[in-house]
């Protein structure tokens, strides 16, 4: 009996596996999974261990799949969070090697020092079946940044040259120069010119596809003159780290704390000017306060010394609200009900001054007496959307309202559920399941404009991005 046992069980796993491979038709069934490629030996190499940024280096990689047909790569070079090279092609068959000469960009946020880009290529097969790989800190090469030269200089579209100058940061160039006024409708910024013309044999910044500032070779587009509302520029700067343009409107608003009317609502004293000019990138004086840092909404001024700051947001009437007890100030639209605005309301939420916290939160709902502080107005950018810098607290419910009125409520989408989540009737943002308090920008895009007439219909994709003050 035992060897008859002893036989069933040697035959028993003989049989399964005849039956399996009778069931396997390798050569018919494997090529439909979505398996996936295989990146062999992934190196970034310039003939030395390092490059300066702007030079060209080489990529090469091996690339293959036993049982789908490769279908294209992307090859991505990032520095940080910010995505400075993308390459995208087409591949074929079941094997093929990726050798690409491209030029390691100067781009923004480029650290000094060791720095290692983040190079990663993705490849994928005709069954949408995909691999990625980051090459390693051995295989890879370490970026320099150029020398950063002693001047940089503005060339217009009208052949104006103004030379930008370093100031006490290394990577800080500006000019107050009174031909700014004259600006053209665009410009580059050149490390060298050639007449009145950008050389091309050096760095030139112009725009990219996004309008941010990029290095840009020749016939690449030039950077768009800002909207200075008529006024021209009081003073152009340029941060050759960020890659982000600094300018002053020769435009001055004065606050003065003694020339404001004094008013009461609801028991609660303020000063106010009311449907006064603000011009982007404007100088607002402050004159008889203390510290701007402590009353201002972030998202909305630049502070520029102890008396002075720049105006951020956009071009419009505005009026300006401050809370004596509280210091605290408040920027909200001169006009309720209007077309092209956008207005915040809710409970657990305000806008942060420098602090994690403070008690004057957004109360419309709630009542306590502050209503002129009980919603606040959102910044529009130059593509129509909005903005709002708030602190949230565990609890928070938001709504977006066009003007002053019940009726105008929009409609919302969330970009980002698992901070803010719309709630079942798509007229509340309240906190998602990975929200935790602290400083968020609010982010408003109007899918649709609804009646501009009477403000009612608009509907909205929202997102929260976490942000430090």
């Amino acid at each position: 009996m035992k060897k008859i046992l002893l036989y069933i069980i040697m035959v028993l796993p003989a049989l399964c596996l005849a039956s399996c491979e009778e069931k396997v038709d390798k050569d018919v069934t494997w090529p439909e999974w979505a398996s996936r490629p295989i990146i062999g030996n992934p190196v970034v190499s310039a003939g030395t261990g390092s490059v300066v940024a702007g030079s060209e280096v080489n990529f090469h990689a091996e690339v293959s799949d036993e049982y789908n047909a490769l279908s294209d790569y992307t090859l991505e070079v990032s520095y940080g969070e910010n995505v400075v090279y993308r390459q995208n092609a087409a591949i074929e068959g079941n094997n093929a090697v990726i050798d690409v000469d491209f030029v390691m960009p100067f781009a923004a946020y480029l650290d000094a020092g060791d720095f290692y880009p983040e190079v990663s290529l993705t490849v994928r097969n005709i069954e949408n079946g995909e691999s990625t790989v980051r090459v390693a800190r051995e295989n890879n090469v370490m970026v320099v940044r150029p020398e950063a030269p002693q001047n940089l200089y503005i060339v217009d579209s009208d052949g104006t040259v103004l030379e930008l100058s370093k100031g006490t940061d290394e990577y800080v160039y500006s000019t107050s120069s009174e031909e700014l006024a004259e600006l053209g409708e665009s410009f580059w910024i050149a490390e060298k010119t050639a007449g009145t013309a950008p050389d091309f044999s050096g760095f030139v910044w112009g725009s990219g596809e996004d309008g941010a500032l990029v290095i840009v070779q020749e016939g690449g587009d030039p950077v768009r003159t800002p909207d200075s509302s008529g006024y021209g520029f009081k003073s152009m700067g340029f941060d050759i780290w960020s890659f982000e343009l600094d300018r002053l409107v020769d435009y001055t608003v004065t606050v003065d704390r003694s020339s404001m009317a004094s008013v009461e609502e609801s028991g609660v004293s303020y000063l106010s000017m009311e449907n006064i000019r603000l011009v982007r990138d404007c100088e607002v004086v402050f004159s008889g306060f203390g510290d701007l840092s402590a009353m201002l909404q972030p998202d909305r001024f630049e502070i520029l010394d102890e008396t002075t700051a720049k105006w951020t947001g956009h071009t419009q009437n505005w009026s300006i609200w401050y809370d004596v007890p509280d210091n605290w100030m408040i920027v909200n639209y001169a006009i309720n009900n209007t077309s092209g605005q956008l207005w915040i309301t809710g409970t657990k939420s305000c806008f942060p001054l420098g602090n994690d916290d403070t008690a004057n939160e957004l109360n419309y709902f709630a009542g306590d007496g502050k209503v002129r502080f009980a919603s606040l107005s959102a910044v529009k950018d130059d593509n129509g959307d909005f903005s709002i810098m708030l602190y949230l607290k565990d609890g928070f419910a938001l709504q977006l309202y066009r003007w002053v009125a019940w009726a105008t409520l929009v409609s919302l989408e969330s970009l980002t559920p698992d901070i803010g989540t719309i709630t079942d009737d798509g007229v509340y943002i309240m906190q998602g399941t990975s929200f935790t308090p602290g400083v968020y920008m609010l982010k408003v895009h109007l899918t649709s404009e609804g009646d501009t007439g009477s403000g009612t219909g608009s509907t909205a994709e929202i997102s929260l991005e976490y942000c430090s003050l």
